[in-house]
C-alpha cells in the first residue's frame, strides 16, 4: 500500500456514521479523498485505482475496530468538505510537512549515491573529478508540472559520465557539480517543490583528510518552501 495514503489513515482512522446519509465513514472518507489521492499518485508516478481505495476503507474500518486513535477533526473537516478543493485543504493541513517530506527523499537518496561514488573515484585515483558541472537538467522542473522528464542527454556531461550519474525517473531536483582542486568537492539538489518561486538546496560537502574521502549532507529547513 502506498506510504502516503497509509500516512492519511494513521492521521484519521475512520468510525462508523453516526446517523444521516449513506455508507460509514471509511467509505465517506475515502470517497471524498480520491481525487486529492489520485494526483498524489500522478505527482509521484505510482499506479493507482479503485482497488487500493478499496483497500484504504478496509485499513480504515480495521483501524476502527482495533481501537486505533484517529483524528477526529481532520474527520470532521473531511466530511464537512463542500468540494475537492476544500478536501485537499483538510489533508494538506493535516500532513503536508510528511507529503513535502516525502519529496525530498530524491534529493538525499541521489546524493548519497553521488557521495559514494565521488569515494570510489578519489580512492581508484587519488583526486575527485576536477571541473564544474551547471544545474542538470538546464530546464526547471517547474517548467514541466513540477517534475523533469527522463532525458539522458541531460547526464552526459564528462564528470556525470565519470561518477556514473544520470536520473532514469521523473525528478523533482536538479544536480550541479563544483571541484576546483580535486581534493574537495561540492554537489548540490536544488528544488521547487511546491513551484511557487522559492527554492531549497541540499549540500553535498566532500573532503579528503589525510588521502581519506568523507561525506557530509546538510539539509535545508524544509519550512523555508
Amino acid at each position: 500500500m502506498r506510504t502516503w495514503m497509509v500516512a492519511v489513515l494513521a492521521l484519521a482512522a475512520c468510525s462508523k456514521k453516526s446517523g444521516g446519509g449513506s455508507g460509514d465513514d471509511c467509505q465517506r472518507f475515502v470517497d471524498k479523498a480520491k481525487p486529492f489521492f489520485a494526483n498524489m499518485a500522478k505527482e509521484s508516478g505510482k499506479p493507482f485505482d479503485d482497488k487500493l481505495l478499496g483497500q484504504l476503507v478496509t485499513q480504515c474500518r480495521e483501524a476502527k475496530q482495533q481501537g486505533k486513535a484517529y483524528d477526529d477533526v481532520l474527520m470532521k473537516c473531511v466530511l464537512d468538505a463542500k468540494d475537492d478543493a476544500a478536501v485537499s485543504t483538510c489533508l494538506e493541513a493535516a500532513f503536508g510537512a510528511y507529503m513535502k517530506k516525502s519529496k525530498t527523499t530524491e534529493a538525499e537518496l541521489m546524493l548519497n549515491k553521488l557521495g559514494k561514488n565521488l569515494k570510489v573515484a578519489y580512492i581508484e585515483s587519488a583526486t575527485y573529478p576536477k571541473g564544474s558541472v551547471p544545474l542538470t537538467p538546464a530546464q526547471d522542473c517547474c517548467a514541466t508540472n513540477g517534475k523533469c522528464p527522463v532525458d539522458a542527454a541531460a547526464w552526459s556531461n564528462p564528470i556525470w559520465q565519470e561518477l556514473d550519474f544520470q536520473i532514469d525517473e521523473p525528478h523533482l531536483f536538479r544536480y550541479a557539480y563544483e571541484s576546483a582542486d580535486g581534493q574537495s568537492a561540492v554537489v548540490t539538489a536544488v528544488g521547487d517543490l511546491d513551484c511557487d518561486g522559492t527554492t531549497i538546496m541540499y549540500m553535498l560537502d566532500m573532503k579528503a583528510t589525510e588521502g581519506n574521502p568523507s561525506m557530509q549532507i546538510t539539509k535545508p529547513d524544509l519550512s523555508a518552501d
